[in-house]
């Protein structure tokens, strides 16, 4: 039967209905990229084609020669937003506008051009976090800069090249969807004087049934009110408003989640496409108190439709207690 469910975070409804199942799985997209016949600038071999390195993260033993590497980040060669001059603002009639200034580097997760994160080891999988979070601190140093994303898209219709990588994007402002969190945490914490993820967690640990996996640092859950299929969040136990605050101890727990969490929806999804995204504090140390970092992972199953677009009430047709259900135990979506 479905249900409405609130987010007391985005302050969102969501239609969970498990009765459009079927629907679900007749029109869920497993198909590969093409291969487009040019030289992949993520390969080793091809640095020439992205040749000003930010950082490069090498394995033990590995040669430093500029192929070298097993992560590697450089610009964006179409970046978003540009690092070259002062954020500039000015009002044009009753609209604003800014100066597109901001950081956007691009992540080489791996040199193997055929590897899946599922494929990654933990070693692997420790460098490539290692590396956003070099980067991640690296930024907020540049005082222009409000908030840092770090993404990924897995499998978009957009991307000419299926070799795993991802971006990092810092900006001078703070992005409405990131904004929005920090307006719900900070709403609840002025009623209850408590982070509102910290009670979830404490919530959802109670109950188990929406917990996928979890370490003595991290854990990875379905949220209540999800709005889509099989949508994964990752939390640390400990309330860090900031990601950047994460040290280089608990940085193997949370490669470890991640490895597992890939792992689980690539047995449980046939290698869905997916999206994933770090949600931090803003770069400046702010909502310390109230917010609580945490990477928010969505597979690609089905379209927004006219209700989601319409209304912004998300249709999603499997509860978050069935999909967490589903990973943890590896099991296949029939």
């Amino acid at each position: 039967m479905s249900e409405l469910r609130r987010d007391p975070l985005l302050r969102r409804w969501t239609i969970i209905a498990p009765e459009r199942r079927a629907q679900l799985i007749g029109r869920r997209l497993a198909r590969p990229l093409a291969e487009e016949e040019v030289p992949c600038p993520f390969c080793p071999g091809n640095e020439h084609l992205n040749p000003q390195e930010i950082y490069v993260a090498r394995a033990d033993g590995t040669s430093r020669s500029p192929h070298g590497w097993a992560v590697r980040i450089t610009p964006d060669r179409q970046p978003l937003l540009r690092v070259e001059g002062a954020v500039e603002r000015r009002g044009v009639g009753l609209f604003d506008l800014m100066s597109a200034t901001g950081a956007h580097e691009l992540v080489s997760d791996t040199p193997d051009h055929h590897a899946h994160w599922a494929d990654f080891d933990l070693a692997q999988m420790e460098r490539l976090l290692h590396s956003y979070l070099t980067r991640f601190n690296d930024l907020r140093n540049d005082r222009r800069f409000r908030q840092a994303v770090i993404m990924k898209n897995h499998g978009a219709p957009w991307s000419r090249y299926p070799h795993h990588h991802s971006h990092i994007v810092a900006m001078p402002f703070i992005p409405r969807r990131i904004d929005d969190e920090f307006i719900g945490a900070r709403e609840y914490y002025h009623l209850k004087e408590r982070c509102v993820f910290c009670d979830a967690l404490r919530e959802e640990e109670k109950r188990g049934d929406r917990v996928i996996v979890a370490n003595d640092d991290f854990v990875a859950l379905a949220p209540f009110a999800s709005g889509f299929p099989f949508e994964t969040w990752v939390l640390p136990r400990r309330h860090m408003a900031d990601f950047g605050e994460v040290g280089a101890r608990t940085i193997p727990a949370l490669a470890t989640i991640f490895c597992a969490i890939m792992a689980k929806l690539r047995s449980t999804l046939l290698d869905p496409h997916f999206s994933l995204a770090l949600h931090s504090g803003p770069l400046n140390g702010g909502h310390h108190e109230e917010f609580h970092w945490h990477w928010e992972l969505i597979p690609h199953l089905s379209g927004e439709l006219g209700m989601e677009w319409a209304t912004g009430v998300y249709f999603n047709p499997i509860a978050p207690e069935d999909a967490a259900a589903c990973l943890r135990h590896g099991t296949p979506l029939v």
